[in-house]
């Protein structure tokens, strides 16, 4: 499952072209497919998307190009969309262009490299028969540079064993019923506010559940650490 959902921005090109071919299939627009949120991590890549549009709404088999108005703390490794960074930190400015035409400006935003993904607490919990809820599930993503939590990536939570659990248990914090949650890391690493599992009122959930926890890069590269399990036990 991807770590990333995507942010489409059409962007209407106004203005002569007189670079590119007239009529039916003139580009008109382009339509920006970028990742929510656009996160770029030391040494890894992100790859912007964009589709040429002409004037039916058509996509065309036009290239569309990259440009960084911030080349000090981005690198542009192909024009056609792939970056990356050596820094840690910063805020680049990106643009797509056709020929003379020019989108609006992104933003995109450097993080230090995810370097592992990290239990913090016991990888088996316990939920009395008097309780309902687990304890959080503890599990931050860190870098080694700088050493600590990395604030605004993302954890993946899943229940692996979800034909027996479903319908007995869900996520504190998501949608009734689901047995996968992404949670948002806060300043530690970890997520902010913590996941917890709980069963169901009403219903018997399974002696033990098991759930694996897992974050990727922008890349889509598996964070090391990833796919750990922690088994959430009822009594």
């Amino acid at each position: 499952m991807s770590r990333w959902r995507y942010a489409v921005t059409l962007v209407v090109l106004a203005g002569a072209c007189s670079n590119l071919t007239s009529g039916s299939e003139g580009v008109v627009a382009l339509e920006l497919q970028l990742p929510a949120p656009a996160i770029v991590e030391q040494h890894d890549t992100l790859t912007l998307h964009a589709v040429a549009l002409n004037a039916q709404g058509d996509s065309l088999a036009t290239p569309v190009y990259w440009r960084t108005l911030d080349d000090s703390i981005l690198t542009i490794v192909d024009s056609t969309g792939l970056v990356t960074s050596d820094t840690t930190t910063g805020l680049p400015r990106v643009q797509a262009y056709v020929g003379s035409l020019r989108s609006e400006i992104q933003t995109l935003t450097i993080l230090p490299r995810a370097d592992t993904l990290r239990l913090t607490g016991a990888d088996t919990v316990t939920v009395a028969a008097a309780d309902s809820v687990s304890d959080t599930l503890g599990v931050v993503v860190e870098s080694d540079n700088p050493a600590g939590g990395i604030t605004g990536t993302s954890i993946l939570f899943q229940v692996v064993d979800s034909v027996a659990a479903r319908g007995t248990v869900e996520f504190v914090n998501g949608a009734s019923g689901l047995l996968v949650y992404r949670a948002t890391t806060g300043l530690s690493g970890g997520p902010s506010p913590g996941v917890a599992l709980r069963r169901i009122a009403g219903r018997t959930p399974p002696a033990s559940v098991q759930v694996q926890v897992s974050a990727t890069r922008p890349s889509g590269r598996a964070v090391p650490g990833s796919g750990q399990i922690i088994t959430v036990l009822f009594q």
